[in-house]
């Protein structure tokens, strides 16, 4: 499945991909440094082996602590394609994902309110220790899930493998005029209209000209995904990942006024109302935030 992507992918570009820079291992001050003031992804392959999330974290191990809970999932591409958002018990959407052919996505799943206790078993400190809030999910899916093009606008990211792989192509903000930025609303992101799997090469003919960067994330390692890049994500395998939104006081101070006035306008149906990411419509035709 990846290489089919990898070369798809490359078929649309006028340049070649380029693979993200990888280490195995690298101290706090260092990634500070190099990575977090200077804006630049890497892909970190050997710092988790103390994680009890890797020794732990299983769909067995997710169904049974998952008794008698319930959460939202979403099926297809919702950056680009129409929203579909679901609520039920959390083990049925697992069983879909375990025994069925199925595009149930248990996505941004909020660890905090959901499984607490598992804040201990993983360890963002990498990106967490230059921070003042910290946001940590959970995502659960199938093979074939795809995460469209998008960027976090307001927090750097870490996402962390502990089941399965996954195959990420990112874009610098340098080319962001070549992303054909959408008009489809998600908070604390930035979406493109550009699709992947149906891509249309007249109307985002200037994205055949971006610089693309990409890497296959496999369990253990970790790809730093600094704010405003472009990320696209796609699953290869039944997968089980983690990642941390981390907020520097300026992130959190912007957070907490212009990001929260536009969400609440949202919410009240004045602000990016039509097309949005964070609401659907229910089967009795009302709009309802999941």
């Amino acid at each position: 499945m990846a290489k089919a992507i990898i070369d798809r992918v490359q078929s649309i570009l006028n340049q070649p991909l380029k693979e993200i820079y990888s280490i195995e291992n690298i101290d706090h001050d260092d990634f500070f440094k190099n990575h977090i003031k200077k804006n630049t992804p890497v892909k970190i392959t050997q710092m988790m082996d103390h994680w009890k999330a890797t020794e732990l974290w299983s769909l067995d191990y997710f169904e049974e602590i998952g008794k008698n809970k319930e959460t939202y999932t979403y099926k297809g591409n919702i950056r680009q394609n129409d929203t579909n958002w679901q609520f039920g018990a959390f083990q049925d959407y697992l069983n879909e994902i375990r025994n069925t052919d199925t595009e149930t996505y248990l996505g941004n799943m909020p660890i905090a309110q959901m499984f607490p206790e598992l804040l201990e078993h993983v360890d963002f400190s990498l990106i967490s220790k230059n921070t003042v809030r910290n946001s940590t999910s959970l995502w659960i899916g199938p093979a074939g899930t795809l995460t469209g093009w998008h960027t976090d606008r307001l927090a750097n990211n870490i996402l962390a493998l502990i089941e399965g792989r996954k195959l990420v192509f990112l874009v610098s903000p340098k080319d962001s005029d070549r992303m054909y930025p959408s008009k489809k609303y998600e908070p604390g992101s930035r979406l493109s209209d550009v699709n992947m799997e149906d891509f249309d090469d007249v109307a985002h003919a200037n994205f055949k000209d971006v610089q693309v960067q990409y890497t296959i994330i496999h369990p253990g390692e970790m790809l730093f995904i600094p704010q405003t890049w472009w990320h696209c994500v796609y699953g290869l395998d039944i997968s089980i990942s983690s990642n941390n939104f981390a907020f520097t006081p300026l992130d959190n101070f912007k957070m907490k006024s212009s990001e929260l006035i536009k969400r609440k306008l949202h919410s009240v149906g004045l602000y990016g109302r039509k097309d949005c990411v964070c609401h659907y419509i229910n089967d009795e035709g009302k709009r309802v935030k999941r």
